[in-house]
């Protein structure tokens, strides 16, 4: 159910207080030393459910495993954003919560407008900030250093404090769960 979580498509540009990160990617010379390829700000990032503050940066993505390492670089995350991860592949994904007061209501309702599954296996990392993971018929909070692992369950976060919140994400292709209640 990718179309839950929206991304702005470039119509609404992220705001400068979203978090910008720093991404450095080794490689090889064609002398087979180990080189760094890149050393720049991750540019490739997008609002989420129009809201400026409400963002992802994707970091990196793979196609497959196991991973071709030899390949020359371009960035894979150029593409469009995607929700769920390739086919047998992964996305390292951060993703900047904006309190849900700024964009859901009052910040006392439940997450159910971002509620989705993904056929995947997700390690979520919470950088800063607090966040509530909520499944159907409970929620958890975390908090920063806290770690979800998220094995294709029906979900959706909650930010119902004041601060945004910061979550490194890894999310990795798993085969789809069968006969699941509905979304």
């Amino acid at each position: 159910m990718s179309d839950v979580i929206k991304t702005s498509g470039g119509a609404i540009a992220v705001a400068e207080s979203v978090t910008k990160f720093r991404r450095v990617v080794t490689g090889h010379d064609s002398s087979g030393n180990a080189i760094f390829l890149e050393d720049a700000i991750c540019g490739n990032s997008h609002a989420i459910m129009g809201v400026p503050t409400f963002a992802t940066t994707e970091l990196w993505k793979t196609a497959g495993i196991p991973v071709e390492n030899t390949l020359p670089m371009g960035d894979p995350t150029a593409e469009a954003f995607a929700l769920h991860p390739p086919p047998q592949g992964t996305v390292l994904r951060i993703v900047e919560f904006a309190p849900d007061s700024t964009w859901a209501g009052n910040g006392d309702e439940k997450a159910e407008p971002m509620m989705h599954r993904t056929a995947s296996q997700d390690y979520a990392y919470v950088i800063k900030g607090e966040i509530f993971a909520v499944l159907d018929k409970e929620e958890k909070l975390l908090r920063a250093g806290d770690v979800l692992i998220q094995r294709g369950t029906n979900h959706a976060w909650a930010n119902r404090s004041l601060e945004q919140c910061i979550v490194l994400f890894v999310l990795i292709d798993a085969t789809p769960i069968e006969n699941l209640p509905p979304q």
